[in-house]
């Protein structure tokens, strides 16, 4: 897991506390691709899993708290999809018996439970938060804190 899994400008939203989660997401996400398949202990690999399983739930609150603030029109849906992914990447972990396997699989499941998260859902409410900015200037706090 190199480059194509590393945090990139591209993915940022312009919302402070959500932005510094993306980036700490990609950096357990490092901890993983860092781990080598030959030395690397099920104890240490599971520690960060749970790490990244406790991040993960934090952050799907707080964008959720965020989207409920601003009034979303999606959140229900945005909502769904974050159980999905803790679903599957709980899933998808669990039923993988070796390292090199859970690595394989977390490959998939970052690029799709966080990039393309990202890109496609959570660009979503930013886009939806700049309207609300456009329209009342000053007294419309969007940032989450």
């Amino acid at each position: 897991m190199a480059n194509d899994l590393e945090w990139s400008e591209k993915y940022r939203l312009g919302i402070g506390k959500i932005d510094q989660q993306h980036i700490h997401l990609f950096e357990i996400v490092a901890q993983i691709a860092n781990l080598d398949a030959l030395t690397s202990t099920k104890e240490e690999l599971k520690a960060i899993l749970v790490e990244l399983s406790r991040y993960m739930n934090e952050h799907f609150n707080d964008e959720e708290v965020y989207m409920h603030r601003i009034g979303f029109p999606e959140y229900e849906h945005h909502r769904n999809l974050h159980r999905e992914i803790i679903e599957f990447v709980n899933t998808s972990v669990t039923n993988s018996p070796t390292l090199a396997m859970i690595r394989t699989k977390l490959k998939f499941i970052i690029k799709k439970a966080l990039i393309d998260h990202i890109v496609t859902e959570d660009m979503k409410y930013k886009l939806y938060a700049a309207t609300l900015k456009e329209e009342h200037e000053d007294d419309c706090t969007l940032e989450l804190t």
